[in-house]
């Protein structure tokens, strides 16, 4: 288990110093096999853009892409009859497996 500071790893995937980040949420079987990826884009021109990807689930049925950089306040994952709530809300739960490094 690699134990990281929430905001290391959002600056990190913003900014191109992470590339890949894999992880579970604790005591929630849905969640896991998440993954937090940053992906370069190119048009047919040669310009390129960024997407954060994040796939809380294994399927990609929850999957969601935020353009250049991390959207703190998406509510990405469902616990039932708790509700909706941020990565930041369950980070105390979250359990870091791999991080990948650009």
């Amino acid at each position: 288990m690699i134990s990281h500071e929430y905001e290391e790893i959002i600056d990190g995937l913003n900014s191109g110093r992470i590339k890949l980040v894999r992880f579970y949420v604790d005591k929630y079987s849905h969640y896991k096999n998440c993954t937090i990826k940053r992906i370069e884009e190119k048009f047919p021109n040669g310009k390129s853009f960024f997407v954060i990807e994040v796939n809380p689930t294994k399927d990609f049925s929850e999957k969601v892409s935020f353009l250049e950089s991390f959207e703190e306040n998406a509510k990405l994952f469902k616990l039932g009859r708790k509700g909706r709530f941020t990565l930041k809300q369950l980070w105390s739960q979250i359990v870091i497996l791999e991080i990948v490094y650009n």
